[in-house]
């Protein structure tokens, strides 16, 4: 009993001073405890992307997730189809009612759908026709052109799930707005999807207690916000400009397929934006040497490591709303293992100043833990061998390796490592190459993050001339701040040959 009472009082001192950002795993009485009463569940993901029969499994078993941890909605940030045809919808919503007949759980209770188009769901007739996957599936053009939703998005809706649609929804879950943007590309003001038209209105004529949460959802990232002004997928900024006379607004979305590790996937400002994970396959930020990033292929740089495998996704967010504060649990749906501590966002921060809010970005790079490696930590340099870059160059390589930072309870995991190759001239050190490198299963949960971190050096970062070198690695969060640095032994470039 002590002892949870020292964490309790712990988390609300912290969330009182505002630099709590996240707690270790409660259990549901211990949160409910300090927050108030739990008023409602929420099953929350994105961009899951049904081609064919074949992604149903893993769309079944989200259901049935969210089922077994009795949620009373679920909530999916677009996305839906993948190649933007009627019979990928119907996939999906067949599933729906064969896992929530009647929109109700297996114990009977209602279960509220809360799913919306993204722009794959929207995509011109003739962008995807000919893709070799929807090909082999169905071989009549003629039908896949028919069957594209941009065309007759209202009745593909209508007929796939049963309920009227309209471009811009109101629903309500035991007594929580929930305002619902489908991804309409090609509507009049909206031609390539990068705003909402009559959003502006929409909100203005609605009655909510602001004291409470207004819950939003739309498919792309209102423009710098959540996870930065670098993230891929972000719209014209129209909708964060509108967002901004509303504090307790709590937008979700998806689009970057972002995964649900990186701390930067929630973000406080004039309003609350959390970045939702892909239920099919997740991406990271750009600039490591494994990174998977849209925008950094794009970049005239050479990366000397394959992308880290980011399949499967299959990620999600549980959300628990309480009295006083709302709780997000960041899941791998597969194992049920957490991705990294819970995020409490208390509905008193919304007057807070937005730099006194606990996940505005200033505030946390400042107080945010650094993570640190263990007490005598080892790099190990292993014996040089041929690899090939991401252009398929093939280069002789120097594998530089090293045991992750494992997670702790109330601390995320490293966002990742930054490896240099230090070379030693008399009593001074010069840094000549820096390398930044995600660990293998960065995007798994935590309790599998545990394998040997391996960054590549090729031979071209090397002195020429020979002389005496070794490695530093160093932990980073999110946020730019480092850790101390652990160290290989020095060797001479000269001696080894």
């Amino acid at each position: 009993m002590g002892a949870y009472m020292r964490r309790r009082e712990f988390i609300e001192q912290a969330l009182c001073f505002g630099t709590a950002f996240s707690v270790p795993a409660m259990h549901a009485a211990e949160y409910a405890d300090i927050f108030g009463e739990e008023r409602m569940r929420l099953g929350v993901l994105s961009d899951i992307h049904v081609a064919t029969e074949e992604q149903l499994p893993y769309v079944e078993m989200a259901f049935r997730f969210f089922d077994g941890w009795k949620a009373d909605a679920i909530l999916a940030c677009g996305d839906l189809a993948d190649y933007g045809l009627e019979v990928e919808l119907k996939f999906l919503a067949d599933m729906w009612f064969k896992v929530f007949p009647d929109g109700r759980r297996s114990d009977g209770a209602p279960m509220v759908n809360l799913m919306h188009y993204g722009d794959h769901d929207m995509v011109d007739p003739l962008l995807y026709v000919d893709k070799p996957a929807i090909v082999n599936r169905w071989p009549d053009r003629e039908f896949r052109i028919r069957d594209a939703m941009f065309t007759h998005r209202k009745e593909s809706w209508e007929r796939c799930f049963k309920e009227p649609w309209e471009p811009i929804v109101l629903k309500e879950v035991k007594g929580y707005p929930f305002v619902l943007s489908h991804f309409t590309r090609g509507e009049p003001g909206n031609e390539r999807g990068n705003n909402v038209p009559g959003l502006e209105k929409f909100l203005a004529n609605l009655k909510f207690d602001p004291s409470k949460p207004l819950f939003y959802s739309q498919h792309r990232i209102p423009r710098n916000t959540v996870c930065g002004d670098k993230v891929y997928g972000q719209d014209d900024g129209t909708t964060a400009r509108i967002f901004s006379s509303y504090p307790n607004l709590i937008a979700l979305c998806g689009h970057a397929h972002m995964n649900g590790v990186y701390e930067k996937s929630i973000w406080q400002d004039n309003f609350t934006c959390i970045a939702v994970p892909s239920l099919r396959y997740n991406t990271t930020m750009g600039g490591r040497e494994n990174c998977y990033s849209i925008p950094d292929r794009k970049l005239k740089v050479t990366r000397y490591m394959r992308t880290l495998d980011t399949k499967p996704g299959h990620q999600g967010f549980l959300f628990r709303l309480l009295d006083r504060a709302l709780v997000v649990s960041r899941r791998d749906l597969v194992s049920g293992g957490r991705l990294g501590p819970d995020w409490v966002v208390p509905f008193a921060s919304f007057g807070a100043k937005p730099s006194d809010k606990p996940f505005n970005y200033r505030r946390r790079a400042k107080t945010m833990p650094v993570p640190e490696f263990a007490p005598g930590t080892k790099v190990s340099v292993l014996p040089k061998k041929y690899a090939w870059d991401r252009k398929r160059v093939k280069h002789l390589m120097t594998p530089v390796e090293f045991p992750p930072v494992l997670a702790k309870a109330a601390e995320p995991r490293p966002n990742d490592y930054e490896v240099s190759l230090e070379q030693k001239f008399g009593d001074k050190v010069k840094v000549l190459v820096k390398r930044r490198v995600y660990s293998p299963k960065y995007v798994a949960a935590e309790k599998f993050d545990v394998e040997n971190v391996c960054c590549l050096f090729p031979q071209l970062d090397f002195p020429k001339d020979g002389g005496t070198v070794r490695f530093a690695v160093r932990p980073c969060n999110a946020f730019g701040r480092h850790g101390k640095p652990i160290h290989s032994d020095w060797v001479d470039l000269k001696e080894e040959g």
